[in-house]
Protein backbone atom coordinates (compact mmCIF):
# COMPACT_ATOMS: atom_id res chain seq x y z
CA UNK A 1 0.00 0.00 0.00
CA UNK A 2 1.41 3.45 -0.88
CA UNK A 3 2.33 6.05 2.26
CA UNK A 4 -0.18 8.48 2.90
CA UNK A 5 0.09 11.84 3.46
CA UNK A 6 -0.19 11.50 7.33
CA UNK A 7 2.84 9.19 7.41
CA UNK A 8 5.12 11.78 6.05
CA UNK A 9 3.93 14.34 8.36
CA UNK A 10 4.83 12.03 11.52
CA UNK A 11 7.63 11.20 9.83
CA UNK A 12 8.80 14.93 9.20
CA UNK A 13 7.43 15.22 13.68
CA UNK A 14 9.65 12.61 14.36
CA UNK A 15 12.38 13.16 12.79
CA UNK A 16 12.38 17.06 14.23
CA UNK A 17 10.96 16.65 17.34
CA UNK A 18 13.82 13.45 17.67
CA UNK A 19 10.86 11.32 20.11
CA UNK A 20 8.25 9.56 18.83
CA UNK A 21 6.05 10.66 22.25
CA UNK A 22 6.84 13.97 21.64
CA UNK A 23 5.84 13.73 17.71
CA UNK A 24 2.78 11.99 19.27
CA UNK A 25 1.55 15.16 21.87
CA UNK A 26 2.91 17.50 18.93
CA UNK A 27 0.38 16.00 16.46
CA UNK A 28 -2.45 14.75 18.92
CA UNK A 29 -2.05 10.87 17.77
CA UNK A 30 -1.14 8.31 19.94
CA UNK A 31 2.31 6.74 19.92
CA UNK A 32 1.18 3.84 18.86
CA UNK A 33 -0.24 5.58 15.65
CA UNK A 34 3.11 7.08 15.40
CA UNK A 35 4.64 3.69 15.27
CA UNK A 36 2.58 1.94 12.54
CA UNK A 37 3.17 5.13 10.19
CA UNK A 38 6.87 5.16 10.65
CA UNK A 39 6.78 1.54 10.40
CA UNK A 40 4.64 1.39 7.16
CA UNK A 41 7.36 3.70 5.93
CA UNK A 42 10.06 1.67 6.43
CA UNK A 43 8.27 -1.45 4.96
CA UNK A 44 7.74 0.73 1.73
CA UNK A 45 11.03 2.34 1.42
CA UNK A 46 13.04 -1.22 2.55
CA UNK A 47 15.41 0.69 4.62
CA UNK A 48 15.30 1.83 8.56
CA UNK A 49 14.96 4.96 8.98
CA UNK A 50 15.69 5.86 12.83
CA UNK A 51 17.93 4.63 15.16
CA UNK A 52 17.06 4.41 18.53
CA UNK A 53 19.18 6.02 21.34
CA UNK A 54 18.60 7.19 25.01
CA UNK A 55 17.56 10.72 24.48
CA UNK A 56 15.06 9.63 21.65
CA UNK A 57 15.56 8.83 17.67
CA UNK A 58 18.29 9.78 15.36
CA UNK A 59 17.65 9.54 12.20
CA UNK A 60 20.02 7.45 9.47
CA UNK A 61 21.33 7.62 6.23
CA UNK A 62 18.51 6.59 4.55
CA UNK A 63 15.81 8.80 6.92
CA UNK A 64 18.02 11.82 6.34
CA UNK A 65 17.07 11.40 2.13
CA UNK A 66 13.72 10.71 2.43
CA UNK A 67 13.43 13.99 5.39
CA UNK A 68 14.78 15.73 2.74
CA UNK A 69 12.31 14.72 0.04
CA UNK A 70 9.20 14.49 2.53
CA UNK A 71 9.41 17.78 3.00
CA UNK A 72 9.55 18.90 -0.30
CA UNK A 73 6.91 16.63 -0.74
CA UNK A 74 4.48 17.90 1.94
CA UNK A 75 5.82 21.70 1.03
CA UNK A 76 4.42 21.07 -2.86
CA UNK A 77 1.13 19.23 -1.56
CA UNK A 78 0.55 22.54 0.56
CA UNK A 79 1.24 24.85 -2.61
CA UNK A 80 -0.81 23.08 -5.06
CA UNK A 81 -3.94 23.20 -1.72
CA UNK A 82 -3.42 26.79 -2.16
CA UNK A 83 -3.36 27.40 -5.54
CA UNK A 84 -6.59 25.30 -5.66
CA UNK A 85 -8.18 27.61 -3.01
CA UNK A 86 -7.75 30.83 -4.90
CA UNK A 87 -8.51 28.92 -8.37
CA UNK A 88 -11.68 28.36 -6.50
CA UNK A 89 -12.02 31.50 -5.40
CA UNK A 90 -11.07 33.11 -8.99
CA UNK A 91 -12.31 30.53 -11.23
CA UNK A 92 -11.76 31.35 -14.66
CA UNK A 93 -12.44 29.83 -18.22
CA UNK A 94 -15.35 28.31 -20.00
CA UNK A 95 -18.55 26.05 -18.59
CA UNK A 96 -20.29 24.51 -21.73
CA UNK A 97 -24.05 24.04 -21.30
CA UNK A 98 -26.73 22.55 -23.45
CA UNK A 99 -30.00 23.34 -22.49
CA UNK A 100 -33.71 22.27 -23.94
CA UNK A 101 -36.05 25.41 -24.79
CA UNK A 102 -37.45 25.91 -22.07
CA UNK A 103 -34.54 26.38 -19.58
CA UNK A 104 -32.07 27.60 -22.19
CA UNK A 105 -34.05 30.56 -23.48
CA UNK A 106 -36.14 31.72 -20.04
CA UNK A 107 -33.66 30.70 -17.24
CA UNK A 108 -30.17 29.93 -18.15
CA UNK A 109 -29.19 33.80 -19.42
CA UNK A 110 -30.73 34.77 -15.93
CA UNK A 111 -28.79 32.92 -13.99
CA UNK A 112 -25.20 33.51 -16.38
CA UNK A 113 -26.01 36.82 -16.17
CA UNK A 114 -25.77 36.30 -11.82
CA UNK A 115 -22.80 34.00 -12.04
CA UNK A 116 -20.57 36.90 -14.16
CA UNK A 117 -21.96 40.00 -12.25
CA UNK A 118 -19.52 38.12 -9.45
CA UNK A 119 -17.08 35.94 -11.52
CA UNK A 120 -16.19 37.91 -14.55
CA UNK A 121 -13.51 35.65 -15.71
CA UNK A 122 -15.50 32.64 -16.44
CA UNK A 123 -17.58 32.65 -19.70
CA UNK A 124 -20.46 30.23 -20.77
CA UNK A 125 -21.16 28.46 -24.17
CA UNK A 126 -24.71 27.27 -24.63
CA UNK A 127 -26.10 25.74 -27.16
CA UNK A 128 -30.22 24.88 -26.99
CA UNK A 129 -31.39 21.30 -28.47
CA UNK A 130 -33.80 18.92 -27.22
CA UNK A 131 -33.65 16.76 -23.70
CA UNK A 132 -32.68 13.57 -24.78
CA UNK A 133 -29.49 15.31 -27.51
CA UNK A 134 -28.83 17.40 -23.71
CA UNK A 135 -28.32 13.87 -22.10
CA UNK A 136 -26.07 12.21 -25.18
CA UNK A 137 -23.52 15.33 -25.47
CA UNK A 138 -23.37 15.24 -21.20
CA UNK A 139 -22.42 11.58 -21.66
CA UNK A 140 -20.27 12.07 -24.77
CA UNK A 141 -17.84 14.66 -22.47
CA UNK A 142 -18.80 17.67 -25.12
CA UNK A 143 -20.77 19.63 -22.44
CA UNK A 144 -20.13 20.32 -18.59
CA UNK A 145 -23.82 20.69 -17.63
CA UNK A 146 -27.45 20.88 -18.71
CA UNK A 147 -30.25 22.54 -18.22
CA UNK A 148 -33.43 20.02 -18.85
CA UNK A 149 -37.38 19.62 -18.62
CA UNK A 150 -36.83 16.06 -18.35
CA UNK A 151 -34.78 13.67 -15.93
CA UNK A 152 -33.58 10.83 -18.79
CA UNK A 153 -31.00 9.55 -16.59
CA UNK A 154 -31.10 9.90 -12.78
CA UNK A 155 -27.57 8.93 -11.78
CA UNK A 156 -26.02 12.36 -12.31
CA UNK A 157 -26.47 14.88 -9.69
CA UNK A 158 -29.11 17.33 -10.17
CA UNK A 159 -30.51 20.17 -8.87
CA UNK A 160 -33.95 21.97 -9.35
CA UNK A 161 -33.69 25.61 -11.02
CA UNK A 162 -37.35 26.44 -11.59
CA UNK A 163 -40.86 25.24 -11.50
CA UNK A 164 -42.94 24.98 -14.73
CA UNK A 165 -46.32 24.79 -15.75
CA UNK A 166 -47.41 23.59 -18.99
CA UNK A 167 -50.37 25.24 -20.96
CA UNK A 168 -53.06 24.71 -23.96
CA UNK A 169 -52.77 27.39 -26.71
CA UNK A 170 -55.07 27.89 -29.45
CA UNK A 171 -55.70 30.75 -31.95
CA UNK A 172 -57.32 33.87 -30.45
CA UNK A 173 -60.67 33.43 -31.99
CA UNK A 174 -61.05 29.29 -31.38
CA UNK A 175 -64.26 27.96 -30.22
CA UNK A 176 -62.04 26.96 -26.70
CA UNK A 177 -60.60 30.65 -26.27
CA UNK A 178 -64.72 31.64 -26.10
CA UNK A 179 -65.27 28.84 -23.51
CA UNK A 180 -62.16 29.88 -21.45
CA UNK A 181 -61.49 26.48 -20.43
CA UNK A 182 -60.96 23.12 -21.32
CA UNK A 183 -60.93 18.98 -20.35
CA UNK A 184 -59.03 16.58 -21.89
CA UNK A 185 -61.72 15.17 -23.70
CA UNK A 186 -62.28 18.62 -26.10
CA UNK A 187 -58.31 18.30 -26.76
CA UNK A 188 -58.53 15.03 -28.06
CA UNK A 189 -60.95 16.58 -31.08
CA UNK A 190 -58.69 19.08 -31.66
CA UNK A 191 -55.70 19.10 -34.71
CA UNK A 192 -52.78 18.67 -31.98
CA UNK A 193 -49.21 19.99 -32.57
CA UNK A 194 -46.55 18.15 -31.02
CA UNK A 195 -42.96 19.11 -29.84
CA UNK A 196 -40.72 17.18 -31.84
CA UNK A 197 -39.34 13.59 -30.31
CA UNK A 198 -37.23 13.91 -27.73
CA UNK A 199 -38.05 17.18 -26.32
CA UNK A 200 -38.59 17.41 -22.13
CA UNK A 201 -42.04 19.04 -22.99
CA UNK A 202 -43.51 16.32 -24.76
CA UNK A 203 -42.80 13.72 -22.59
CA UNK A 204 -43.84 15.81 -19.87
CA UNK A 205 -46.86 16.05 -21.54
CA UNK A 206 -46.86 12.25 -22.44
CA UNK A 207 -46.76 11.42 -18.91
CA UNK A 208 -49.49 13.49 -17.88
CA UNK A 209 -51.85 11.65 -20.53
CA UNK A 210 -50.70 7.99 -19.47
CA UNK A 211 -51.06 9.19 -16.03
CA UNK A 212 -54.68 9.70 -17.63
CA UNK A 213 -54.74 6.09 -19.17
CA UNK A 214 -54.39 8.16 -22.44
CA UNK A 215 -51.41 8.01 -24.88
CA UNK A 216 -49.98 10.46 -27.62
CA UNK A 217 -51.56 7.69 -30.23
CA UNK A 218 -55.03 9.35 -29.06
CA UNK A 219 -54.11 12.65 -30.17
CA UNK A 220 -54.72 14.20 -33.61
CA UNK A 221 -50.98 14.91 -34.20
CA UNK A 222 -50.84 17.11 -37.77
CA UNK A 223 -47.30 18.06 -37.23
CA UNK A 224 -44.39 18.06 -34.98
CA UNK A 225 -42.11 20.88 -34.32
CA UNK A 226 -38.60 21.82 -32.86
CA UNK A 227 -39.55 24.92 -30.50
CA UNK A 228 -42.15 26.65 -28.46
CA UNK A 229 -41.85 29.77 -30.97
CA UNK A 230 -42.27 27.72 -33.96
CA UNK A 231 -45.82 25.85 -32.57
CA UNK A 232 -46.86 29.45 -31.39
CA UNK A 233 -46.27 31.03 -34.87
CA UNK A 234 -48.12 27.59 -36.04
CA UNK A 235 -50.90 28.06 -33.40
CA UNK A 236 -51.43 31.90 -34.34
CA UNK A 237 -51.76 31.28 -37.79
CA UNK A 238 -54.49 28.69 -36.87
CA UNK A 239 -52.76 25.10 -38.30
CA UNK A 240 -54.25 23.95 -34.46
CA UNK A 241 -53.88 23.63 -31.09
CA UNK A 242 -50.60 22.99 -28.88
CA UNK A 243 -48.85 22.65 -25.21
CA UNK A 244 -46.11 24.37 -24.40
CA UNK A 245 -44.76 25.59 -21.63
CA UNK A 246 -46.13 28.45 -19.73
CA UNK A 247 -43.06 31.06 -19.70
CA UNK A 248 -43.17 31.47 -23.45
CA UNK A 249 -46.98 31.14 -23.84
CA UNK A 250 -47.78 34.15 -21.73
CA UNK A 251 -45.62 36.66 -23.94
CA UNK A 252 -47.68 35.39 -26.81
CA UNK A 253 -50.65 35.41 -25.34
CA UNK A 254 -49.69 39.56 -24.14
CA UNK A 255 -48.76 40.15 -27.62
CA UNK A 256 -52.04 38.78 -28.92
CA UNK A 257 -51.03 35.89 -30.78
CA UNK A 258 -52.35 33.07 -28.60
CA UNK A 259 -54.81 32.29 -25.74
CA UNK A 260 -53.85 30.32 -22.80
CA UNK A 261 -56.48 27.84 -21.91
CA UNK A 262 -56.21 25.63 -18.82
CA UNK A 263 -57.17 22.24 -19.18
CA UNK A 264 -58.88 21.50 -15.78
CA UNK A 265 -58.43 17.44 -15.77
CA UNK A 266 -54.50 17.20 -16.27
CA UNK A 267 -51.70 18.05 -14.08
CA UNK A 268 -49.51 19.70 -16.70
CA UNK A 269 -46.82 20.98 -13.90
CA UNK A 270 -43.03 19.77 -13.61
CA UNK A 271 -39.57 20.80 -13.00
CA UNK A 272 -36.50 22.51 -14.33
CA UNK A 273 -33.30 20.79 -13.82
CA UNK A 274 -29.22 21.78 -13.72
CA UNK A 275 -27.39 18.26 -14.60
CA UNK A 276 -23.75 18.13 -13.87
CA UNK A 277 -21.34 15.51 -15.96
CA UNK A 278 -19.11 13.37 -14.23
CA UNK A 279 -16.17 14.48 -15.55
CA UNK A 280 -16.22 18.51 -16.56
CA UNK A 281 -13.56 20.00 -18.67
CA UNK A 282 -12.94 22.98 -16.42
CA UNK A 283 -13.08 21.80 -13.43
CA UNK A 284 -12.66 24.36 -10.93
CA UNK A 285 -15.51 26.76 -13.20
CA UNK A 286 -18.12 24.09 -13.32
CA UNK A 287 -18.12 23.59 -9.32
CA UNK A 288 -17.74 27.58 -8.90
CA UNK A 289 -21.27 27.65 -11.06
CA UNK A 290 -22.65 24.87 -9.61
CA UNK A 291 -21.98 25.93 -6.02
CA UNK A 292 -23.72 29.04 -7.16
CA UNK A 293 -26.97 27.68 -8.56
CA UNK A 294 -27.50 24.81 -5.42
CA UNK A 295 -26.75 27.79 -3.17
Amino acid sequence: MDPKVSYFKTFISAAKTKSFSRASKKLSVTQGTVSNHISALEKYFDAQLFLRTPEGVDLTPEGEILYEKAEKILNNINDARQYMRILHEHPEGTVRIAASTTPGENLIPNIIQSYRAEHKDVDFDVQITDSEKCFKLLESGQVDIIAVGNLYDKSYESVIIGKDRLVLIVPPNHRLAKKGVAKLSDLLKEEYIDREEGSGTREAFKLALNNKGYSTMDLDIIMSLGSNSSIITAVSEGYGVGVISEIPAKNAEEGGHVKIIPIEDLDLTRYLYLVKGRKPKNPSAVKSFWDFVSE
